[in-house]
Parts: C-alpha cells; sequence; structure tokens
C-alpha cells in the first residue's frame, strides 16, 4: 500500500504555480501598445496643440501617451486639450500621466484643457477627487472656444 501526500493548497483546490518556461524559450510577447492605443498630436492654431487619443490607456499603453504627450509640450501652444473622447478604457497610469502634464503645464504658463465623455474617463476622474481636479470640457468645440 502507498501513501501519497497532497500539499494543503491542493487541498483546498488553490492551483499551484505554472512550471517555469524551459530554457531557450521566450515567453510570449504582449501586443504591441500602439495596436491598442492612437495618439495624435496636432497644432489646429497657434492658440491650441491637440492631444488625441483612440483605445485604451492603461499600464501597457501609459508610456506611449507620456511619451507623445510630454514631447510635445515643449513646444506646445498656450492651451493644451487632451482629447479624451474616443477612449474605450482608462485606468490610473493614464491619470498618471495626465496629472504630470498638468504639473508641467503650472510651471510654464500652459492650460491642460480635457474633453471628457466616456464612462470610464468620467469615473476614473470622479473617484480621484482633487486629484484629478481638471478643466474639463463635454465635447471638442467647447473645449477650444475660448482658446482664440
Amino acid at each position: 500500500m502507498s501513501t501519497t501526500l497532497t500539499s494543503p493548497a491542493a487541498l483546498m483546490g488553490i492551483p499551484s504555480r505554472p512550471a517555469p518556461l524551459p530554457l531557450g524559450r521566450a515567453a510570449p510577447s504582449r501586443p504591441d501598445p500602439a495596436d491598442r492605443l492612437s495618439v495624435s498630436i496636432t497644432a489646429p492654431s497657434d492658440a491650441v496643440t491637440l492631444c488625441a487619443l483612440a483605445g485604451e490607456v492603461d499600464f501597457y499603453t501609459a508610456d506611449l501617451f507620456r511619451s507623445r504627450l510630454i514631447g510635445s509640450l515643449n513646444t506646445a501652444a498656450p492651451l493644451v486639450v487632451i482629447d479624451l473622447s474616443q477612449v474605450t478604457f482608462f485606468g490610473v497610469a493614464g491619470l498618471h500621466v495626465l496629472i504630470e502634464a498638468r504639473t508641467w503645464a503650472g510651471h510654464t504658463d500652459r492650460r491642460v484643457r480635457l474633453v471628457t465623455g466616456p464612462r470610464c474617463v468620467d469615473r476614473l476622474l470622479e473617484v480621484a477627487g482633487e486629484a484629478a481636479d481638471f478643466d474639463t470640457a463635454a465635447n471638442l468645440a467647447d473645449a477650444v472656444l475660448d482658446a482664440a
């Protein structure tokens, strides 16, 4: 008669860790952030720089958002409009990028205004409270109205 020892985790139904990949095999690669997030920087006028996003802003795409936005701020117009109306997911990493941009703008006599709309954006800004106290507009036309 043989006795098989079972770990306490197995008895409780907790799955064991997956086995490490054999040497020489690479871990599956993550999708390119540019496949999940489009970031467009334009200057519709001398008074406005527009950063338009479409897609998911999360931990994996926030660096793409940050690099494109922060990289354009040195030559930005007095009003930087960040259009989030086409965002399908907006996580805390994206909020951190917005706060960085707002902080930068505060040091350079520029203003940041957000175009909101999707529930994922509005909800995160609401939950963040004072940390996410941004100048917002419901649409792009309203966002640039007083910039001229």
